[in-house]
């Protein structure tokens, strides 16, 4: 009752606003896509989550470890079953759905955290040496970002972001602490000094860190071309490079078209921008030409899509008029 009263007015705005053409892309076409293909280059295989995990829920996913046996012997348990049944059915079929993105399984997390806490409470962690030698990742993952993200600005940015070395510094020697005193104070002091590392990684990382290259973020720099521009209203036509984030940064203007179409808009007035990808810069020119379009090029951008990891370089051209 309580999820009908909650759900169903969405619903229904939604049938009043665009009938049942959202749900038949939605469901049809976006759901069963991704269950039955990977979209958006997002495929993998089985396992993915499950390997992904020991990063995503760092740090507790150390302690999800050396919970794991004392949950399996109280699973005939009302609350713990409860638990696997929020946790089990739901993981299994998203490790087995083709498309797969990491944010898919954080509704799950819950359940491990609770989990987690209710062993911690019993005081029933395992001590078996192999899964306590585990809490040796509370000191791996921080150092190991401190050298990946250190590396990534020096070969990315150009800069060895000073910043952050005291931050990333401070994480290791909290990772290091939680590691080594573990088993001496046991494991709330343990997970605490975890999580102040985690805490401390986070925001050299992404207080610092990411914030300083500025080639993991075409769409900014595209959008300050537009400002910069002198232009009081600058519009844009995006080819190849049509991530949602230039939308959201440029306004809903802008026009995420083909060659055909960029050249067409170009076309259509001053002040209006093209954001050509590389590997569509010769049809585009060609386009323009029979078209008669007048333009001028500006900058060009190197830059790396996070989408999917691969470098891209972008070409920004600008309109002069028709011949």
């Amino acid at each position: 009752m309580w999820l009908a009263i909650l759900v169903l007015p969405w619903f229904l705005a939604i049938i009043g606003r665009a009938g049942d053409a959202f749900f038949a892309e939605s469901v049809g076409g976006d759901l069963f896509g991704k269950v039955l293909a990977s979209q958006e280059s997002h495929g993998a295989p089985p396992g993915y989550y499950f390997i992904l995990f020991w990063v995503t829920f760092w740090p507790g996913a150390t302690l999800a470890a050396l919970a794991t046996p004392a949950v399996w012997r109280a699973r005939h348990e009302p609350a713990i079953k409860f638990l696997l049944a929020w946790l089990v059915p739901s993981w299994l079929v998203l490790e087995l759905v083709m498309t797969k993105l990491p944010h898919y399984v954080l509704p799950l997390y819950p359940a491990i955290a609770i989990l987690i806490a209710g062993v911690i409470d019993a005081r029933a962690l395992s001590r078996k040496p192999f899964l306590v030698r585990g809490t040796l990742w509370w000191f791996v993952v921080p150092v190991a970002a401190s050298v990946a993200g250190i590396g990534a600005l020096a070969v990315i940015g150009r800069q060895f972001g000073l910043l952050a070395w005291p931050l990333l510094g401070a994480a290791a020697v909290m990772g290091f602490l939680a590691w080594r005193l573990y088993q001496a104070d046991g494991a709330e002091h343990g997970l605490l000094r975890a999580v102040a590392a985690a805490i401390l990684t986070a925001i050299a990382m992404f207080g610092v860190i990411v914030p300083s290259l500025g080639q993991l973020f075409p769409s900014a720099t595209l959008v300050r071309i537009l400002r910069e521009s002198g232009c009081a209203h600058p519009q844009a036509a995006a080819v190849g490079y049509q991530e949602p984030s230039l939308v959201f940064l440029a306004g809903t203007s802008t026009r995420l078209t083909d060659t055909l179409g960029a050249a067409e808009f170009l076309r259509g007035g001053e002040c209006r921008f093209a954001f050509i990808e590389a590997r569509e810069e010769r049809s585009f020119a060609q386009r323009a030409e029979a078209l008669g379009v007048r333009y001028s090029a500006g900058p060009r951008i190197d830059a790396i899509n996070i989408s999917n990891g691969r470098p891209i370089t972008i070409a920004v051209f600008r309109s002069t008029g028709s011949s």
